[in-house]
Order: C-alpha cells, then sequence, then structure tokens
C-alpha cells in the first residue's frame, strides 16, 4: 500500500490506505471500525488526496463518491455500519 493519508480535521475518517496495484481502498473511522473498497480507480485515490489537502472534508467527499458507489468489505471493528 501507498503512504496511508491520516486525516486530522476529520469527525468521521481517521486513515485512508490505497493499493495502487489492486486498486483497493481501505478506510479506518474514527469509530474503529475498517472497510475495504474494490475497483477503486487511481484518479479517484488522487483526487481524495488533493480534496483533503485542501481542507476539504473527508466524510462529505466519502459520503459523496465513495460510499454505496464501490463494492465494499468490512475488515474489523464493531458491529455497527458506518
Amino acid at each position: 500500500m501507498a503512504k496511508p493519508v491520516f486525516t486530522t480535521k476529520s469527525s468521521t475518517i481517521h486513515r485512508i490506505d490505497y493499493n495502487e496495484q489492486e486498486k483497493m481502498m481501505e478506510i479506518e473511522f474514527r469509530t474503529g471500525n475498517v472497510y475495504r473498497y474494490y475497483n477503486v480507480p487511481p484518479r479517484m485515490w488522487k483526487i481524495f488526496q488533493l480534496y483533503i489537502e485542501c481542507e476539504g472534508s473527508a466524510g462529505s467527499f466519502f459520503n459523496e463518491y465513495i460510499k454505496n458507489q464501490f463494492t465494499s468489505e468490512k475488515m474489523s471493528g464493531k458491529q455497527e455500519e458506518e
């Protein structure tokens, strides 16, 4: 995986990792839940990084462009859904 991005200002997302070869994004939420999202294009990852760097809301970006847009799998954490 690439170097993880930690979102210090997000109240929802703690850490984001991306594996470009597998097109897989792993997101750790502040709740402790970790989800993997599959077939995420590298371009989407780059836009997400730029959005965070420009002080955009990681949670808003996630809700708009990632959540329910890609196949996901819960890897660990609590039983509740994000």
